[in-house]
């Protein structure tokens, strides 16, 4: 485990904020790192989309962001038609799009060329199953025109999480807090922590901004139950160690016969899907209110469901 790890597990999020926040604010009184102006990037925000067969929403998800974002640096390594739509969504909507294509998994490479690539100052970190609510570019536009153009920030704000339909949540992860928006600097870097690339930026530059209203929904588990049931048994095997010691193709044979008693992959996909959600609490709005226009327009032209 990191340091850094270790020293946020014992201050927990809110005191390691405030250790940053007083360590960066001294190095920055005393000129300790150079300004963010003198980073040469354009003023701006580029948002930094990694792609993977991400066709159910990936639709909503970039022009939920269009009129917040300056750019689009999509990292793709999809087999479907997820390149297309992007592709067919910049010509339609006039967006500013780049696009390169790389091999599935490795995920601090692909975040590593999106940060090379991005033209702007600003990064906003989307996946292709994050929708904006539509206050959200409004307001973090004037968040930005209000900081300081010398200093450098990550914007933390909460996710409000669905999975298994659009309908559910997970009871011990309704809400997922990240540093969405950060200032560019080329001291940033991802690394690889266990399974995850996780954004290391050092903490005499950066301050905490951390936004305690949800600004955006994370579509995590609504998605293709075939696919839901994957992702399951590929944690599966990390748990269990199994991982490089059996086939992937072999261990998922033998787990569908063994917990639904099937050898069909789809058919053991909808009884995944139907236990999960049985396990889940549902939807409030008048805690997290109303899910995003654009979200509800696009389930009612695809699929016909009024959210």
């Amino acid at each position: 485990m990191s340091y850094r790890r270790i020293i946020r597990r014992i201050l927990g999020r809110t005191l390691t904020f405030k250790l940053r926040n007083s360590i960066s604010e001294i190095s920055y009184r005393m000129k300790l790192v150079p300004p963010a102006t003198s980073v040469n990037k354009k003023e701006g925000i580029s948002a930094m989309v990694c792609t993977m067969n991400e066709k159910e929403w990936v639709e909503p998800s970039i022009l939920s962001v269009k009129d917040l974002v300056d750019e689009y640096v999509v990292i793709d390594s999809s087999t479907d038609c997820t390149p297309q739509i992007i592709e067919n969504l910049a010509k339609e909507h006039g967006l500013n799009l780049k696009m390169e294509r790389m091999p599935p998994g490795d995920m601090v490479k692909a975040r590593t060329m999106a940060l090379k690539l991005a033209e702007y100052k600003w990064i906003l970190c989307w996946d292709a199953d994050f929708i904006a609510k539509e206050e959200t570019p409004k307001y973090l536009r004037e968040l930005i025109e209000g900081l300081d153009p010398k200093r450098y920030y990550l914007v933390y704000w909460p996710h409000i999480c669905l999975d298994g339909d659009l309908f559910h949540q997970n009871p011990k992860a309704k809400l997922h807090t990240e540093h969405w928006l950060f200032t560019y600097s080329p001291k940033l870097k991802y690394v690889k922590i266990k399974f995850f690339e996780v954004l290391v930026a050092p903490i005499t530059y950066y301050k905490v901004i951390h936004i305690n209203k949800p600004l955006s929904f994370h579509l995590r588990s609504v998605k293709d139950p075939v696919r839901v049931l994957y992702k399951h048994f590929r944690y599966r095997m990390r748990r269990e160690r199994l991982l490089g010691k059996m086939p992937f193709d072999e261990y998922v044979k033998v787990k569908i016969k063994e917990l639904y008693d099937t050898s069909d992959i789809n058919e053991a996909a909808k009884m995944h899907l139907k236990q999960f959600i049985q396990s889940l609490d549902k939807y409030d709005k008048k805690t997290f209110g109303d899910y995003p226009k654009i979200l509800k327009e696009y389930v009612k032209k695809m699929h016909g469901i009024k959210l």
